[in-house]
């Protein structure tokens, strides 16, 4: 449950930082690099989910626990993902772009992943599902459960369609 608030707080925080603190790009550019920074994460999620969840020790075994145990609360723990966002997405942006870009590529990020933590927690804890969006997700991500080569997307399927990992 740190997850949520860390994440929930980050979001409030870096929004009221812009808010508080109008960065030097256009309106238009700070809503595209949200946008983009939140979009990338369905990209994001489907590759950690496909190539470093289900293949590299530990992660690997982490994962499959989570596939025996659906509802146990098995999760990266928040310090890692925080400072590997950090690490591979803000300072890379913040040294080679500004930190303007930095700062705004991130919080859309950040809602991303907060949206993905929420919808995974949703899926396996929330019964039953309130909405016909969420009911969907709850279904391909059991199908991945019971066929871990289909499926990947949590938040989205667009990467399992393009990808070819959708129920044949």
């Amino acid at each position: 449950m740190v997850d949520f608030a860390v994440y929930f707080l980050a979001v409030i925080l870096l929004a009221c930082y812009l808010v508080l603190h109008p960065v030097a790009l256009s309106v238009w550019s700070v809503a595209t690099c949200i946008l983009l920074g939140s979009l990338s994460w369905s990209l994001i999620e489907y590759c950690l989910h496909r190539f470093i969840l289900h293949r590299y020790l530990p992660f690997s075994h982490w994962h499959s626990e989570h596939h025996r145990q659906p509802r146990a609360f098995i999760c990266t723990a928040t310090v890692v993902s925080l400072g590997t966002i950090a690490l591979t997405v803000y300072l890379p942006l913040y040294w080679l772009l500004t930190p303007a870009v930095a700062m705004t590529f991130t919080l859309g990020l950040l809602i991303g992943y907060l949206a993905y933590a929420i919808t995974h927690h949703a899926i396996h804890h929330w019964d039953p599902p309130r909405s016909h969006w969420l009911q969907q997700r709850r279904k391909m991500h059991c199908l991945h459960h019971s066929s871990p080569n289909i499926y990947f997307g949590v938040t989205s399927n667009i990467w399992d369609h393009l990808l070819h990992t959708t129920k044949p």
